[in-house]
């Protein structure tokens, strides 16, 4: 019995960290793009899936930095680079980035001058 009850709890947790960060774009056209984003870690590439297909690359951002600015670095050589455009407070009051603006951007998908909030899971 005790077996029936650890292997859910085993899978539970080890698919724990797999949610993705949602993450809807407002592109300058005034539509949106709804992305996902799965952190990879030290050994996987990261991966942003969009219409259902992916992307893999590494996400460029500053730990120690709340206001840096961010990026996506696409194996296939294009990037994508946002800057902080609004900043607000996180739960315990310390300033945070609330949405990014694209000031430079080389993936047709997310063109410059596109808006995205701050990751839900960041």
């Amino acid at each position: 019995m005790k077996n029936a009850f650890c292997i859910p709890l085993i899978l539970v947790m080890t698919f724990a960290g797999c949610v993705p960060a949602a993450i809807e774009a407002k592109l300058p056209s005034g539509q949106t793009l709804k992305m996902s984003f799965y952190p990879g870690g030290n050994t996987l590439d990261d991966l942003i899936i969009i219409d259902g297909k992916n992307y893999f690359g590494k996400a460029e951002y500053q730990m120690n930095d709340p206001l840096g600015d961010i990026g996506f670095r696409f194996k296939s050589g294009e990037r994508v680079q946002a800057e902080c455009k609004v900043v607000g407070k996180n739960i315990i009051g310390d300033d945070e980035c609330k949405s990014y603006s694209v000031y430079r951007s080389s993936f047709q998908m997310i063109p410059e001058g596109s808006v995205l909030p701050r990751p839900e899971h960041f």
